[in-house]
């Protein structure tokens, strides 16, 4: 089963990396089948993360399964919307928030910059909409608070379900570890509290003693 990995932050950077629109679609065309898809980042170009989103909501050649193999935060939240199964282990996260911007000008600009990223914020509630069902006002309200979703709550909103293969392993792997713990053996002998010896001289005169009493 092909894979992709989102785990760069989303958009191309000053050092030009990053994962983009450009370099998901070239790989998405060479796959085919059933995708399974790996997200662990903090997020980036929220035009990036919708153009990644509309990519992988268009694959038509099989089923989508996106893992949250640790954080899928702010545009990588877009992103993993996209899958028609999202998976999120017991130790992953969800994060989502309103978009920001840094902008210069004078008050009129700043003003249409703010209206600007209200109509972008909307499109983000869209997509959350889409796979939770949730209503504009709840999720707008989450986005606000900037919201973390650990594995529990993310699968109570809608946003993804919990992945109980993965997690059973996980219990598995801690069960183990505990069996093979050293146990502790209750029929020992009970041993002499540890002297303390507030000198070298009262140290040498209690060995003496022991010698002589051997």
């Amino acid at each position: 089963m092909p894979e992709l990995m989102i785990y760069e932050d989303i958009g191309e950077d000053w050092f030009g990396e990053g994962v983009t629109a450009k370099s998901v679609q070239a790989q998405l065309a060479d796959f085919d089948g059933d995708l399974t898809i790996r997200v662990n980042s903090y997020g980036g170009d929220v035009f990036q993360g919708h153009a990644i989103y509309n990519l992988i909501k268009g694959y038509d050649k099989g089923e989508v399964t996106v893992f949250v193999d640790g954080i899928a935060a702010s545009a990588a939240s877009i992103i993993a919307m996209a899958g028609d199964k999202v998976l999120m282990p017991l130790n992953a996260m969800l994060m989502i928030h309103d978009p920001w911007t840094i902008a210069i000008g004078n008050s009129d600009e700043l003003l249409k910059t703010a209206e600007t990223l209200d109509q972008i914020k909307q499109t983000i509630v869209n997509v959350y909409k889409d796979k939770t069902g949730m209503e504009d006002e709840e999720i707008s309200n989450m986005m606000t608070e900037e919201t973390w979703l650990d594995a529990d709550q993310a699968a109570e909103f809608g946003f993804a379900v919990k992945d109980e293969e993965h997690n059973a392993t996980l219990n598995k792997l801690q069960a183990k570890q505990w069996i093979n713990k050293t146990p502790e053996i209750e029929d020992q002998e009970p041993q002499e509290p540890k002297k303390e010896y507030p000198n070298n001289a009262a140290r040498l005169r209690y060995l003496e003693t022991q010698v002589e009493t051997c």
